[in-house]
């Protein structure tokens, strides 16, 4: 039998995204600089790095997660895969507002990931 192709179906979704994508979403990922030596208490200059998306963006008002119903008005962003890793200390900026991610989720849950949710608080 056949082993199921996910880097074709994450091509798949890719396209999808990038055909009915709505607005401008980026993610942004903000890396800590390096202290100076002469003062290693001071943080340097943190570096920012903006990444587009190809995203679709959905308003939610309630939803299961883990079988408990969760209230509260926010937006749940679809994106195809990233040049990079997302995580939940990055932030997304949808049409120039800049968002805190509330949750995570590859899809599938294991495996290589085809596409990625994220919630994003409203």
């Amino acid at each position: 039998m056949a082993r199921f192709d996910y880097a074709r179906m994450q091509q798949t979704a890719t396209r999808l995204l990038d055909r009915f994508q709505q607005g401008l979403v980026q993610l942004v990922r903000v890396t800590p600089g390096a202290p100076d030596p002469a003062t290693p208490w001071e943080p340097g200059a943190p570096t920012e790095t903006t990444y587009d998306l190809k995203a679709t963006v959905t308003r939610e008002h309630q939803r299961y997660e883990n079988g408990v119903l969760i209230e509260e008005t926010g937006d749940m962003v679809m994106f195809a895969v990233p040049e990079i890793t997302p995580v939940l200390s990055d932030k997304l900026v949808i049409d120039g507002a800049v968002r805190s991610i509330t949750n995570l989720t590859p899809i599938p849950a294991a495996g290589d990931p085809v596409a990625w949710k994220a919630w994003c608080a409203g």
